[in-house]
């Protein structure tokens, strides 16, 4: 409705512009020039007529005569001739009076000529005391018209004048309102449309009217739309097959070769060195394995088909459960781990996925000792602050690569060739999932920084849920 008002209060004030904009052309501006020719015609002249004909009086002999503060030429100066009659049409005055004009004048031809025209001069007729001033004009230079009208007449036609304007106010505003009325059906179903759009869902909107074109275009759009959303869910379902497909089907391999490594290393009769190389084929194994599993587990946090398993617990015994998993898996030999929580932190509560949080510690622990074999001091530090747990996993070694850093921090250039990061990135979808933030940096003066923010549980108790992340199925 609000759109509607708009458009009409916009048609309407632009058709009252519009007839202003007529009225001005048509009758102003008209008027304006006639004024102004006007004024320099008659305003401006040195004597009116009715002062010409206020100033005569009687000379010496009894013949009237202008009056003696000017002279003749200066009286007359804006007029070819003048002349005065008396009541019998006798000239009493005259004043440079062509000879054809120089005669007495019977009452027809005074009433002829104060109608029209003196042999072609237009003339201008003034009572005085002493007579009829008559002054006349060179000819061609007025237009005389004599011009009648009834009182009935006249009385009927100012009668009309506001009907007539109401009529032509409806006349401009009814066309306004009906063309912004249908301006708005269309732009309505441009809106609807759009929502449509916005939310996903297939449009389908007439093309007609003044918003076909805007129509047609909307159509192309949510057609195209549609076909690359269905390219996208093609393409990504056959990517998480794929890697569903992958990762079941190294699952047998993968045991064969821990089985047949784990035999090799354990036994005696082989040399020292064959039974280290044997151990290697192991670890290696576990990396592919573990690899293979964050790439099923990215790829179902990335489409939503990963279900958060939430449930109320203590954020400390978490930690200390993935820091000492850690250094019990022999993953850290080579490093050192200090472990400080805040007192805090010590009772947070999280209500959280444990098992994909310690994924996450775990992937961020790994990192540090995989990317620094010659060994390294990794700290794990928590604290709460702002309704928030804060975690922060810092290590002494070589720090992140700068392409590393620049794709997790979201600074790479888009054609840059994208690092091999499963493992951070996981932490990231993890975290995110929780509705927490990741942040990398380079630690100082050395060494790798990831610092985790966590939402902490609201108080009260809650019962075990599973939910999706971003509205996925679980």
């Amino acid at each position: 409705m609000r759109l509607l008002v708009k458009l009409v209060r916009r048609y309407v004030l632009a058709g009252v512009g519009i007839a202003l904009g007529v009225l001005i052309l048509n009758v102003v501006i008209p008027f304006g020039v006639v004024f102004a020719v006007a004024y320099r015609s008659y305003f401006q002249l040195p004597f009116r007529p009715s002062q010409i004909a206020n100033s005569f009086t009687l000379d010496e002999t009894g013949t009237p005569r202008p009056g003696p503060e000017h002279t003749e030429e200066e009286w007359f100066y804006s007029f070819d001739w003048a002349m005065m009659l008396n009541d019998a049409g006798e000239i009493v005055y005259r004043y440079d009076l062509p000879a054809e004009l120089d005669h007495p004048y019977t009452t027809r031809e005074v009433v002829s000529f104060t109608r029209w025209y003196l042999e072609d001069y237009p003339v201008m007729c003034y009572l005085t005391d002493y007579g009829a001033l008559v002054l006349g004009y060179p000819k061609g230079s007025l237009v005389r018209y004599n011009f009648y009208m009834e009182s009935d007449l006249l009385h009927a036609m100012l009668a009309t004048v506001r009907p007539v304007i109401l009529v032509d106010l409806l006349v401009i505003v009814l066309p306004c309102v009906l063309f912004a009325w249908g301006m708005h059906r269309r732009l309505r179903d441009v809106e609807q449309g759009l929502q449509e759009l916005a939310a996903g869902r297939p449009v389908q909107l007439a093309e007609k009217g003044a918003t076909a074109a805007l129509a047609r275009q909307l159509n192309q759009t949510g057609e195209h739309l549609r076909s690359q959303s269905e390219r996208i869910a093609r393409r990504d379902a056959a990517r998480t097959d794929w890697i569903a497909g992958v990762s079941h089907d190294i699952r047998t391999p993968l045991a064969l070769i821990f089985g047949h490594a784990e035999q090799l290393e354990q036994d005696p009769a082989l040399p020292q060195a064959a039974r280290a190389e044997a151990a290697a084929i192991r670890a290696q194994g576990q990396t592919i394995r573990s690899l293979i599993e964050d790439l099923n587990l990215t790829s179902k946090l990335e489409y939503d088909a990963q279900p958060l398993r939430r449930a109320r617990m203590a954020a400390a015994p978490l930690l200390r459960a993935a820091v000492t998993d850690f250094c019990n898996s022999g993953a850290g030999e080579a490093c050192t781990v200090d472990f400080a929580l805040d007192p805090s932190a010590e009772t947070a509560v999280l209500d959280a996925d444990a098992a994909l949080l310690r994924r996450a510690f775990a992937n961020l622990l790994g990192n540090s000792a995989r990317h620094n074999p010659g060994g390294c001091n990794i700290s794990v530090t928590a604290e709460t602050a702002g309704g928030s747990l804060r975690l922060i996993f810092a290590d002494d070694g070589r720090g992140y690569p700068p392409a590393v850093l620049a794709q997790l921090q979201g600074a790479a250039a888009p054609d840059a060739p994208a690092p091999h990061i499963l493992g951070l990135y996981l932490v990231r979808q993890i975290v995110r999932a929780h509705g927490g933030q990741a942040a990398f940096a380079q630690n100082r003066p050395r060494g790798a920084l990831c610092t985790l923010t966590l939402p902490l549980a609201p108080a009260g108790g809650q019962e075990p849920s599973v939910s999706c992340p971003a509205g996925g199925k679980g």
